[in-house]
């Protein structure tokens, strides 16, 4: 039966995808459609507000990318992780449900919670590591800012931030309601997949009270096989996700927006699997004889309070997450006789943001200021070779912040900015598989500061310069602890420089943006063996650097046609780092690479509609290759994938037919070295093929 649908659908797909590139014409008026054609083709103007005010993105000294809620559905893209190929120096390790987001080569060791990268849905922080790949729905933008945001979003913001905006409800009534069935195409099995989806808001009184809703399901037997039983659904994933936003304007000055989201996972964890050695098992397989399951929930609420008073635009955040994440897998990820490995997280999060804007005016001088308070608790549970760990921490900041600008001549604008933030960290221990206990705090106080100057040399033509610092927080050692000693570590500095410019050429119908950068590590986090079975100790041992630059181009050279590409090259490394070595002696890591860290990521894509609504995508994504361990022993290599989309929009009906991995490129995610020296690794998804059918009103 499902060899029947792959085929029909195969058939749809490439006859659809001809249609849109023949771009074949109904009957129209012709003088309308040279009408058409003639018009100007421009890219419009996109706002933003990566600093917390309102601007055209074409005006900020920050290497970033902007993606409509129509630009991530053209491109097909599903949740965080894929959004992250669109945009150079950006990179999502993906280890099973360890979802680390690395921009422009900064990483973190394999036992962090936070990451270096922040994200923040609707200004609700999403903290953990298994948190950072939330799946897209009701999209209004998606900001990527690259380079350290310490200053306005403060720590664990050091190498960029990604702010995920969902649509506000206004006074106009839309809707939409899609189907997207598929299947995984490799020549092993036939699986399919499914994603279904509904949204609709509108005003309950008109001008005055507004609501809206989505909901988003996502179901799949997954493309990985557990051969030792037989399990086809050893990578599953059943997922729903929903969201509800009631948004008020009693009167002009006051927009007040109530967010409530929650989102459900039961998931498979099948995907590590030996590659060489006497476990090794063939692609989109594992031999596990042990536990395999992922659950995954979460929800959360913000509360926007904006008021424009005569002297300042007032703005207060308020927002709550709480979330909860279990897992087991397979101990040795093989077919061996081995205790399972068992974890759960659970992070609970508050914050209170209350920020002053001054009002846009034609007065050279803006500034901003605010302060800022945010207390989470968190219980991490660790179970694996034998041992047992139970870490509990509670983490509190304070913070105060301030960004002034001045402009003078009307092109050169000075920027300066400054965050004093504050974080005491209280946290314990039980060792349970030693009957052991201990605790420690961790205290730090940084100043975070952050200095830009901008020049346009016309109205076409922006280039700028940046310094600023960077902060990842210090945090707890969940799975490898063994007294108060290895119990935390401290928190991680960065000092950025960067040179960039933003441009638009021929009329508006070019963009041309790029940015170079160096980035000074201190303090660096890293993992250090000891001695005994898997004990390891975090510390602030290394130094460490990351060099590059960013390139992006959008092109619509005659009317219909959008081309577009990027390209981001990173060479980040360990400048100073010698260690202890567990079997004795010491290891020196200077110029070794930082794990996980792509020498280039890239995209290169090209799109065209025609007037009668049929249309057609192409894309090509690249990755670099990159070491997994800090040693450099075990590589990733490089990988491209081909996606292409094709089909009509109408009225109100949208079809369309896609594929992604095209050529069935087979690649790794991740790599590592497990029992008996052997590498285990994560395998890319093969090609997969569908049909989205939307009704939109």
């Amino acid at each position: 039966m499902i060899s029947i649908f792959r085929k029909g659908l195969l058939a749809a797909f490439f006859m659809l995808f001809a249609m849109a590139l023949v771009s074949p014409a109904v009957a129209q008026d012709k003088d309308e459609v040279e009408k058409k054609d003639s018009q100007p083709v421009t890219l419009g103007a996109t706002v933003v507000t990566a600093q917390k005010r309102e601007e055209n993105v074409q005006d900020v000294p920050i290497s970033m990318d902007v993606f409509s809620g129509m630009d991530i559905d053209d491109a097909g893209i599903g949740d965080l992780s894929e959004l992250t190929l669109f945009s150079p120096n950006v990179y999502a390790k993906q280890s099973t449900n360890q979802q680390m987001i690395i921009m422009r080569g900064l990483s973190s060791h394999n036992v962090v919670l936070n990451t270096p990268a922040g994200l923040f849905v609707d200004d609700i922080c999403y903290p953990l590591t298994f948190m950072q790949n939330p799946e897209l729905l009701d999209i209004e933008r998606i900001e990527v800012l690259r380079g350290p945001q310490g200053t306005l979003y403060g720590h664990n913001t050091e190498a960029g931030a990604i702010r995920i905006i969902t649509r506000q409800p206004d006074n106009t009534v839309r809707g939409k309601v899609f189907i997207e069935p598929g299947f995984y195409n490799s020549s092993e099995r036939d699986s399919w997949l499914y994603t279904a989806g509904a949204s609709l808001s509108g005003p309950l009184v008109e001008d005055l009270l507004y609501m809206g809703g989505s909901f988003l399901t996502k179901g799949t037997p997954g493309y990985m096989e557990n051969i030792y039983d037989g399990d086809k659904r050893a990578a599953k994933e059943e997922s729903q996700n929903g969201q509800i936003k009631l948004r008020w304007t009693p009167s002009d000055p006051w927009d007040i927006s109530l967010l409530v989201n929650a989102s459900h996972k039961d998931n498979g964890y099948g995907y590590m699997h030996y590659v060489d050695g006497p476990l090794a098992s063939d692609k989109y397989t594992i031999n596990w004889d042990g536990a395999n399951s992922w659950v995954d929930e979460s929800n959360g609420q913000s509360l926007h309070v904006k008021y424009k008073a005569n002297w300042a635009d007032v703005t207060s955040i308020t927002t709550r997450n709480n979330y909860n994440t279990r897992f087991k897998n397979d101990g040795e990820f093989g077919p061996l006789v081995f205790p399972d490995q068992k974890f759960k997280f659970i992070n609970e999060s508050y914050s209170q943001e209350v920020r002053f804007n001054s009002i846009e005016s034609e007065n050279p001088f803006e500034w901003l200021g605010g302060v800022f308070v945010s207390y989470d608790d968190n219980d991490a549970k660790a179970a694996f070779f034998g041992q047992s760990r139970d870490t509990s921490f509670e983490n509190t900041n304070y913070a105060v912040f301030g960004q002034m600008a001045y402009t003078f001549f009307d092109a050169l604008k000075l920027s300066v900015g400054l965050r004093f933030d504050h974080q005491q960290s209280d946290g314990e221990q039980d060792l349970t598989s030693a009957g052991q206990s201990y605790d420690k705090s961790i205290v730090h106080d940084d100043v975070l500061p952050k200095v830009s100057l901008s020049y346009d040399v016309n109205d076409h033509f922006m280039t700028y310069a940046s310094f600023s610092k960077g902060l990842l927080a210090g945090g707890y050692n969940y799975a490898f602890a063994t007294d108060s000693d290895t119990l935390t570590f401290g928190p991680e500095t960065t000092w950025n420089y960067e040179l960039g410019m933003k441009s638009d050429w021929f009329g508006n119908k070019l963009t041309f943006n790029a940015a170079g950068y160096y980035i000074d590590i201190k303090d660096k986090q890293v993992e250090e063996f000891l001695s005994g079975p898997a004990v390891r100790s975090v510390t602030n041992a290394a130094e460490a650097s990351s060099r590059g630059f960013e390139m992006e181009m959008e092109y619509r050279p005659a009317h219909g046609w959008f081309l577009f590409g990027n390209y981001g090259y990173a060479d980040a490394r360990i400048d100073q780092w010698v260690s202890d070595e567990m079997g004795g002696g010491t290891f020196d890591y200077k110029d070794k690479k930082l794990p996980h860290a792509p020498e280039y990521t890239y995209n290169i894509g090209a799109e065209y509609v025609h007037d009668t609504g049929y249309f057609g995508r192409l894309d090509l994504l690249g990755v670099g290759g990159f070491y997994t361990d800090a040693k450099n022993t075990t590589w990733v290599s490089p990988y491209e994938v081909v996606n292409v989309r094709a089909g009509r929009r109408m009225e109100s009906w949208d079809v369309s037919v896609w594929c992604k991995n095209l050529l069935n490129r087979e690649y790794y995610l991740d790599k590592g070295v497990y029992i008996g020296g052997n590498e285990i690794a994560s395998d890319g998804a093969p090609r997969s093929v569908g049909v989205n059918l939307t009704y939109h009103f």
